[in-house]
């Protein structure tokens, strides 16, 4: 059995997103073998029957309590911890923290930094602020300077020893520092990273000194080490010149279209999974065919889609809207929290925003019309082919099999 649990694999073509295991017993309680085999391989429907269905009377138990039972205490500390717990997600789901965690997978930096500032900025750093949320019931207090609450923005901007990691590399306190939350912190420090008025190796080094300050109190708290606090800021200076003068050349032209959009398909980080869509709109009086496809930061096929042709647009923008829509919700039921979105039509990208609050962290991304082939294919098929039945599946379309092949290899090592 694997470690984490999983869905089964289907063996029909369409999935039932919303079936329950219920639905797979008979009225007295037992495994359905006709159902298990209509739905499942037989090496599915093996493993699920191995899975013993008790006998207990079904009754309802506290799951906060050690015996099951309610009481006034661990229901405040539910309470107490959703209230919090909720008050975070807030404020990393608000249009600014959206538009922060976008950009930092665009800061020019190493890519296990650029992982730490969105799980910094997505509040999923270890400090006790975060963990008491979890039911640890930590001492709330910095360990480092012993005041204030031990929260991100606290140990990156406004601990004692952060505010001497930053004048150490050159950096004055901003005008209004204490008030600023962590998006608005790191939003500002980000942003200094293209001011003229800031030298050149100076404002490059941004993402390293967050990383060697959070480093270095690690180091404290848990290695029982600590060395110069100014040998861990020269350190992150020097890594960061050379990793830029190594790093930061200008892209060949032929790489990049006229609207500065990649000519080749580039897969998504470790974690994030990109989705690239299409419709395939013709003019006002027609249907319109649609199709997504989902790969990994490997170039594999996660789950493609065709969709029902849907109805006329007046134009291509509010047909490539519907799609993004159909393709933004189906992704949500297929449980995806962390995606980037791919597609040709550049101003889309700019006219949707509502739908992107359901997900930790959306990317739109423009593609030229060659690296966005594949979905592109899928969604042609259904006016070429009067394929006009919508399903989902896992992997790709087996008829464009090989170019979805020579696609992931041409991208990854």
């Amino acid at each position: 059995m694997e470690d984490v649990p999983r869905r089964p694999i289907n063996k029909q073509q369409d999935i039932a997103v919303n079936l329950k295991v219920s639905a797979l017993m008979d009225g007295d309680g037992h495994w359905d073998h006709n159902i298990l085999s209509h739905l499942f391989p037989e090496n599915e429907m093996q493993r699920i029957l191995k899975t013993q269905v008790g006998n207990a009377v079904d009754r309802e138990l506290w799951a906060f309590s050690k015996n099951g039972a309610y009481t006034v205490k661990s229901g405040y500390e539910l309470a107490s911890k959703v209230k919090e717990t909720m008050a975070l997600q807030d404020a990393s789901t608000q249009p600014e923290a959206l538009e922060l965690k976008r950009s930092i997978w665009k800061v020019p930096t190493v890519p296990k930094i650029c992982n730490f500032l969105w799980r910094a900025t997505s509040g999923a750093l270890a400090v006790a602020e975060r963990l008491n949320t979890r039911g640890m019931h930590l001492d709330s207090r910095c360990k480092l300077c012993l005041k204030d609450g031990e929260s991100i923005e606290h140990v990156l901007f406004k601990c004692d020893v952060a505010q001497e990691a930053w004048a150490i590399a050159g950096f004055q306190p901003l005008s209004n520092f204490n008030s600023m939350s962590l998006v608005e912190l790191m939003s500002a420090y980000l942003r200094m990273m293209s001011s003229d008025s800031i030298p050149e190796r100076q404002r490059r080094s941004i993402p390293w000194i967050l990383w060697a300050i959070w480093k270095n109190r690690n180091l404290i708290l848990y290695a029982d080490t600590q060395e110069s606090l100014i040998f861990h800021i020269q350190q992150a200076i020097e890594e960061a010149r050379l990793w830029n003068e190594v790093n930061l050349r200008q892209e060949p032209v032929d790489n990049l279209g006229l609207n500065g959009e990649k000519k080749r398909w580039e897969a998504p980080l470790f974690g994030v999974v990109k989705c690239n869509l299409h419709s395939n709109w013709r003019n006002d009086k027609l249907h319109c065919g649609v199709a997504y496809i989902i790969g990994d930061h490997q170039g594999n096929v996660l789950h493609h889609a065709r969709g029902d042709a849907i109805t006329s647009s007046p134009n291509r923008l509010t047909s490539e809207l519907r799609c993004l829509i159909w393709t933004l919700r189906s992704m949500k039921d297929l449980g995806y929290t962390e995606t980037m979105i791919g597609s040709d039509f550049k101003d889309v990208g700019e006219a949707i925003q509502e739908l992107c609050l359901m997900f930790q962290s959306v990317v739109f991304e423009t593609e030229s019309i060659l690296s966005n082939q594949i979905a592109r294919e899928i969604a042609r098929s259904v006016l070429r082919d009067g394929r006009f039945n919508s399903y989902l599946a896992l992997g790709g379309p087996s008829w464009i099999h090989q170019r979805i092949l020579r696609e992931a290899s041409s991208n990854c090592p």
